[in-house]
């Protein structure tokens, strides 16, 4: 800069005291070897003194230095200028051609309204702006404005009101820019735009404001927040990720109705969309807009030549300059403060931008923020230099499709995106549509489990009313005490028949089974099964082929069970010659103690073996939508798995994790749970049955197709 420009600089520093000790020494230097600069100096402190604390309905405070014709003069002209120059600045056509060290350029010496310390906000209690509104409290700030909660005492209704804050009104370009967001945000007229009421001057204070409709203080960012804490904590489902695509839709046509108008928001952040108590999306901040078609409107900002390692906060602040936009938000050509390719084509990055804070909860540059080191200058190289972010370095299971549209909407180059901000929201409202059918689908999944689920547990509860009702016959209680064994043989082929004629009512019931316990060797007194050939003849056994043993891990629980408790279980049949462990036909046990009505000690059990394989392979004969459905036990070993309807016999007995490792975590969910609902992809979804008094049940794991 020439040494008049600092000169003046230095001296207008020096007028609002904000010289820092090398600038003071420098000032001292020019002054002490520069005539014309202390001359200048002298002059500029003159005026200073004149009119501080001037006001315009007041006269200038006696001081001295001027005559009272000349304050008087000095008053008119100075007044005359404010005033040129405020009608300019609020008409949106004040260039910036101002003298650094013109005392209008600071728009607080010989202004009409009372100056404010930079940092520091008027008390709230009985303050209004204009003669209609009245604050109530400050919403926020930003860098350019503070937004307050506001009653429109006309109309009695609560209003936001925006204006500059302290350190924007010492900026001319600050008060060309404020006129122009508000300018921009009235001719956007959009259910999806936050509506303008009014853009006014406070006549207390002279300051330009302007009245909006209040919106509430939830952004996308909040929802976005909310969205992935709840995803972290299993508890989301993807109904709330459409939410939040619908939500996104709803932007992109306030983003695709601003670009008929030739208008480019160029900040499009999560911040900057507010998200109304009734589900309104309302898109915000208007400030840094271009407009395509008046190039008079289209301002170039001179970005700071200094870049200090960014601190954190700064980095989600939107910067004014050459370089316009939020870091962790911004395109590559914003990055690189080529304005002249900054078009349409910069919404549609920053949209793709907010599609990948949706899916990730992240910001899309975080990564290249978050680098050590790096200064402001850094950040933006890596930023102009990257590619889209990958989604897997954020969660693997965001879906494939959503990605490519995030990766295509951000591409580097902008030709390579999107073609409009329209095409970009009919790709995603094309997967929002398929999700929805995939939902639809996958309801029918989960309805179709439950019902297996439903149906077995009907089957486990007929089960277990059938033994209570053998248990209780007559020719058991019968056959306790007689010793004659022409009675015994009599009592026997009486329950027999009674054993006979409920395995022919329920054809999934294999054996029935009055057992006697006594010094831990259990001995059969009646069992009648069904034909292993045949399963519609039914025999009693043989008094001679009946079984007897020591007893085991099953028959020890019955027996500490009280009268009438039933104990399901999946095993083998206890007392059959094969090991419990043989996992050839896992049967599906009921079984009741039985206890000596006159001593009341334990005499022995009654148990009824089901055949589990028939009543599965019947539930997999029915049309079911799923492409895959495995039934497994709690050793997790494969009952059942059909694939597109048909059987595979191969996998029968071998472990869920090995043969079908894509229902492993559904599987760790089903240890706790009774049903695991993918609320991710909507592909898989499973439902247990546990047995009561036991750590184990049969599980359902169905696949969409």
């Amino acid at each position: 800069m020439s040494d008049d420009k600092a000169i003046s600089e230095l001296v207008s520093k020096s007028l609002r005291h904000k010289l820092d000790g090398d600038e003071t020494i420098n000032l001292d230097r020019h002054l002490s070897e520069n005539e014309e600069a202390r001359k200048f100096a002298e002059l500029s402190q003159l005026i200073q003194n004149s009119v501080s604390g001037y006001r315009a309905d007041q006269d200038i405070d006696k001081k001295d230095g001027l005559s009272e014709d000349a304050k008087t003069r000095l008053k008119e002209s100075l007044s005359g200028a404010i005033e040129e120059k405020l009608s300019l600045s609020q008409a949106g056509l004040l260039q910036n051609k101002t003298p650094v060290g013109d005392p209008l350029a600071t728009h607080d010496q010989g202004s009409s309204r009372t100056k404010r310390i930079p940092g520091e906000l008027p008390a709230v209690p009985d303050r209004k702006v204009g003669s209609r509104f009245k604050l109530i409290r400050r919403l926020g700030e930003g860098g350019l404005g503070n937004v307050w909660l506001a009653l429109d005492q006309r109309l009695n209704r609560t209003v936001a009101i925006k204006e500059l804050t302290a350190e924007a009104l010492e900026n001319p370009k600050s008060w060309e820019r404020f006129h122009r967001e508000a300018e921009i945000t009235g001719h956007l007229e959009h259910p999806n735009v936050v509506p303008l009421y009014l853009f006014g001057t406070d006549t207390t204070t002279n300051e330009p404001f302007y009245a909006m409709r209040f919106v509430g203080k939830r952004t996308l960012e909040d929802a976005i927040v909310e969205y992935h804490d709840r995803l972290e904590a299993g508890v989301a489902d993807t109904l709330e990720l459409h939410r939040l695509l619908t939500v996104f839709l709803d932007i992109c046509q306030a983003i695709a109705y601003a670009h008929s108008r030739g208008v480019i928001h160029r900040d499009l952040k999560p911040q900057n969309v507010a998200l109304d108590s009734f589900g309104q999306v309302i898109v915000l901040d208007w400030g840094l807009a271009k407009i395509l078609e008046d190039s008079e409107l289209s301002t170039k900002m001179s970005v700071s030549g200094e870049c200090g390692v960014v601190e954190p906060f700064a980095l989600t602040q939107t910067l004014q300059g050459d370089v316009i936009g939020t870091p962790l938000y911004m395109s590559p050509e914003q990055a690189t403060g080529d304005l002249d390719r900054v078009d349409k084509q910069t919404d549609v990055y920053g949209l793709g931008a907010l599609l990948f804070a949706i899916l990730t909860g992240r910001a899309p540059h975080q990564k290249s923020c978050d680098q050590s080191g790096l200064d402001l200058k850094g950040i933006l190289e890596t930023i102009a230099n990257s590619d889209p972010p990958a989604a897997e370095d954020y969660d693997k299971n965001i879906p494939r499709e959503l990605e490519a549209l995030y990766s295509k909407a951000m591409a580097k180059k902008p030709h390579l995106r999107f073609g409009s901000v329209q095409e970009l929201a009919d790709s995603v409202e094309r997967w929002v549509a398929g999700q929805r059918e995939q939902q639809s689908s996958y309801d029918n999944l989960r309805m179709e489990g439950r019902e297996l689920r439903a149906d077995l547990e009907s089957s486990v509860t007929n089960l277990k009313r059938n033994v209570q009702f053998a248990a209780g016959l007559p020719p058991v209680e019968q056959l306790m005490h007689v010793t004659a064994d022409e009675d015994v043989s009599v009592w026997r082929e009486r329950l027999a028949s009674i054993f006979s004629g409920l395995l022919r009512a329920n054809p999934d019931e294999q054996s029935i089974v009055y057992s006697s316990v006594k010094d831990g060797e259990f001995r059969e007194l009646v069992r009648v099964e069904r034909h292993s050939g045949d399963a519609g003849s039914i025999r009693v056994v043989p008094k001679s082929r009946l079984n007897s043993g020591p007893v085991n891990d099953y028959i020890a629980s019955l027996a500490k069970k009280k009268p009438e408790e039933v104990l399901t279980s999946l095993v083998c049949d206890p007392l059959c010659e094969r090991a419990e462990g043989c996992q050839e036909r896992v049967g599906l046990l009921a079984g009741v103690p039985v206890f000596d009505n006159s001593t009341e000690e334990l005499f022995g059990f009654v148990m009824i073996n089901c055949d589990i394989d028939k009543i599965l392979r019947r539930q997999m004969s029915r049309r079911l939508s799923a492409g895959e459905v495995v039934v497994a036990c709690d050793v997790f070993h494969i009952m059942m798995h059909t694939k597109a309807g048909q059987i595979s016999e191969s996998t029968i007995g071998h472990s869920v994790s090995s043969t079908t490792p894509q229902f492993s975590k559904a599987v760790d969910v089903l240890q706790t749970e009774l049903e695991y609902i993918d609320r991710t992809n909507s592909e898989i979804y499973g439902a247990r049955l546990w047995f009561l008094g036991q750590s184990h049940g049969i599980m359902y794991l169905l696949k969409r197709s």
